[in-house]
């Protein structure tokens, strides 16, 4: 009997065993984490990119938007003009930019594509003092949005 070692001794054993190995996982998880420079927080891949941009500009001139800003007088014409990357993919959905004071909806204009560019019009007579945007909208997903304010004409 002096030879055998109860089983409390090969418990004990087994468990200092099953924390050495813990713990050297640890370490080294610690080691590659900090060591390795590709560590991506932002994991994407699910994630689709948007489509299209906007922007909101006093006129378009040869076929691109001049005088762009995010601060615009009253009483001016304005225009959006967005691009769309992949924009064979809504060539048969109908696009509109639909423009918004507030939470008001101003105007609904459809877009035609042309080229993987779609522009439309706000009349000077519906530009007002406030907070403004504009979305493109490809029947029920929102592919782009732009904000804007619209402030009294300085004198």
């Amino acid at each position: 009997m002096a030879g055998r070692l109860p089983p409390l001794r090969n418990l004990r054993k087994t468990t200092v065993f099953a924390i050495v190995v813990f713990l050297t996982f640890f370490v080294h998880r610690f080691v590659v984490f900090f060591s390795d420079d590709s560590v991506n927080f932002n994991d994407s891949s699910d994630v689709e990119q948007s489509p299209a941009s906007s922007v909101v500009c006093r006129h378009i001139v040869n076929g691109e938007p001049f005088g762009s800003d995010s601060v615009f007088e009253e009483n001016s014409r304005l225009y959006v003009f967005s691009t769309i990357s992949n924009s064979a993919r809504f060539q048969e959905d109908t696009l509109v930019h639909i423009w918004f004071l507030g939470i008001d909806t101003i105007l609904v204009e459809p877009c035609n594509l042309v080229g993987g560019v779609c522009s439309s019009m706000l009349a000077s007579d519906l530009v007002e003092l406030g907070e403004w945007s504009v979305d493109l909208v490809s029947g029920k997903k929102l592919l782009a949005t732009r904000q804007f304010r619209v402030v009294a004409p300085s004198r």
